[in-house]
Order: C-alpha cells, then structure tokens, then sequence
C-alpha cells in the first residue's frame, strides 16, 4: 500500500511537477526509509501524527547532517500534501516540525465561535444531519476521524454516556458524550435508521453511513470538511483533526489535568499531549494582550 502510494506520488511529481531526475531519486530514497521506519513500528499512514513527525526527526537527527534532515523532511511534506489531495491523509503532520530553535507551528484550533457557528449549520436532510453529528462527535470527544467513522452503533452506552473506541495498535478506551451531545446521538440514530429503510439499504451497525447506506469511507471525510469550511469562511485550515486539537485545548483552558487529556486523546507518552499546554497558553496571552487595559496600553 505504502509503496504503492510512494510510487505514484513520484509519477506525479515526474509528470505534474516535472521534477528533475534527481530529485526524483532523493525522493524516493527519502520516501522507502520512512516507509521501513513506519513498517517497522506498525504505523498506518492516515494515523501518523504530529508527534510521531517529531519522533521521526529526532530519529533521523541522531544518523544524520541537519541539511540531510531538512531535506527529508521536505519531501515528506510533499508526499503528504499529495496524500490529502487523494483523501488519504486527513493532516499534514509535517508542518508541525521545524529544526530552528524555539520555533515550533502550533495546532490550529477553533475559537469557541467558530465551534458555534459549525454546530449551527443548517440541517436539511439526513446527510446534513449526519455531518452535524460527525463534527459534534470529534469536539465532543476528541477522537481521531479513523475512530469516528470505526464506531459502531453498539459501541455506545447511553446510560453511562460513554463509547467504546478501538484506537491505534488496535487499543481501547472509552471516550465520554455530554448529555446534550447523548440526545441529539441517540436522535440522529433514529433518522439513521429511517434512512437506511427508506433507500433498502443492506442492516450495517456502522454509527456512521454514507449516502448507499454502508459505513462512511474515510475519504469522504475530507469533502464534507471542505464543504463546511466553505461555508463558514474560515481562512484557518479546518480538519477533523482541527476538532480533535480544539477538544484537547478547550479541556486545557479549562484546567483539565494534563494526564487526563492524554488518556482521552490515547496518547502512549504524556509529552505528546504538553503541545497542547503550548497552545492553551499562547491563547491566554492572546486573549490578555487584547482585552486586558494595561495590555493595550502598552500596545500603544
């Protein structure tokens, strides 16, 4: 699968780009040893995360030249770019990497308007409906898209307000609903069911399905993002992992402890969940620079 992708990416770049023949080369040396690292360490592309970029560059720091490093890091974030342009990867994990001191690109996240206005779209049938759930899901809870759309709808305890969520390496936790997201769950299940009776669609337990009635395809995903991003204006990115890293900081903001955070987002090392202590305070100090008075008149 992994060389596969590699192999018509570099087809890409060769007849697209038109990239020289050796830089074509580089690339796909740089491409077949991440494909080992990620093989090696049972990780599927579409999961790949930020974090799991820094692993990598700190592997690739201790073995290489710093212009080696660069080198390589650019073609990955090539080789990811054209991986959400096929709807294979949700998120560039790339962008989050950076070799210059005390620089480091910060999760983009949604204010609590914008979370608003996303959740006030309008619903007109059950498609709408079901991507107004699906974008309640992933700020309700912070899951991955891959966990969302990996939900079943037995998954889900209502009286204990919880779900059961298969994460990465095949690990489970659950992942808690409020009782406003609960109802309007419990109600979309409903129409889900109509809708699946109404078109004779075959029985399925996938919570969510697309228009044919089988389980929503992670591909979809990225057009029912960018539909929505539309819609909105938003000039920020705006993916599913846009929700899962507003979830993290608005649990931030609030105080939430840090090891809680993790365990809700399935994070194996504490350290990964601290970017988004960075994030909580730079919107802090955000927030202090344009409403405190004395903030503004230093400004001045």
């Amino acid at each position: 699968m992994v060389e596969s992708l590699i192999s018509s990416f570099l087809e890409y770049i060769r007849t697209l780009k038109k990239e020289s023949d050796n830089t074509i080369i580089s690339y796909k040396n740089d491409l077949d040893e991440f494909s080992s690292y990620i093989r090696k360490r049972n990780i599927d592309l579409g999961d790949f995360e930020m974090h799991d970029a820094r692993e990598y560059t700190r592997y690739l720091m201790k073995k290489d030249m710093e212009a080696s490093v660069l080198r390589k890091l650019s073609a990955l974030r090539s080789f990811y770019n054209y991986l959400i342009k096929r709807d294979i990867a949700e998120d560039n994990p790339f962008n989050y990497v950076s070799l210059k001191r005390n620089e480091t690109r910060l999760p983009v996240v949604l204010s609590k308007e914008e979370v608003s206005a996303l959740l006030c779209l309008p619903v007109t049938d059950f498609l709408s409906l079901r991507d107004h759930i699906l974008f309640l899901f992933l700020y309700t809870t912070g899951a991955r898209i891959s966990e969302a759309l990996s939900v079943n709808v037995s998954d889900i305890d209502f009286s204990q307000r919880r779900i059961l969520i298969r994460g990465k390496g095949s690990k489970e936790r659950f992942l808690f609903l409020n009782k406003k997201a609960a109802e309007e769950i419990k109600g979309y299940i409903e129409r889900r069911n109509e809708y699946i009776n109404s078109i004779n669609g075959e029985n399925t337990d996938a919570l969510f399905i697309g228009k044919s009635g089988k389980r929503l395809p992670f591909s979809s995903s990225h057009s029912i993002f960018n539909k929505a991003r539309k819609s909105l204006n938003l000039k920020k990115e705006f993916t599913p992992h846009t929700l899962r890293h507003t979830f993290a900081t608005m649990l931030m903001d609030s105080g939430a402890d840090i090891r809680l955070v993790q365990e809700l987002l399935g994070h194996e090392s504490i350290s990964t969940t601290q970017i988004y202590t960075h994030v909580s305070r730079a919107r802090l100090k955000k927030v202090y620079d344009s409403s405190h008075p004395h903030a503004k008149k230093e400004k001045k």
